[in-house]
């Protein structure tokens, strides 16, 4: 199997030069307007602390509505750092979750519950 760059480097030598020429221009425009959307969504940079602490800057945090002492996912989706803010869910959408996670998982729920009861009494 090939590498795509050279498949791609074999494919243009065989393609007359006027559609070799478009193609690199439409590939340009592609990668110049995928540049285009990651330059924009850069809101600014920030610098870790010796201690590993960040500040987010203020207009971002006012942007998204984010206040002292909120709490913020951390995800690291393909080696990147992601925060996201989490919404408070009430007890009904927490249980909504669990009975939606235990039925995809088939979790058996009064079992897991006596496992619990069990180790908790063992524990005394």
């Amino acid at each position: 199997m090939e590498h795509n760059g050279l498949a791609i480097l074999k494919e243009s030598r065989t393609l007359p030069k006027k559609t070799r020429e478009a193609k690199e221009c439409k590939n340009l425009f592609t990668r110049m307007k995928l540049w285009r959307t990651v330059i924009e969504q850069i809101e600014d940079v920030i610098k870790v602390s010796s201690k590993g602490q960040i500040v987010i800057p203020t207009e971002v945090r006012k942007k998204l509505g984010v206040r002292g002492g909120e709490k913020l996912l951390v995800l690291t989706p393909d080696g990147d750092i992601v925060l996201r803010k989490t919404k408070e869910l009430s007890i009904d959408e927490i249980a909504e979750k669990i009975e939606k996670t235990t039925k995809d998982e088939c979790i058996d729920v009064d079992k897991l519950v006596a496992e619990a009861v069990e180790w908790a009494r063992k524990s005394k």
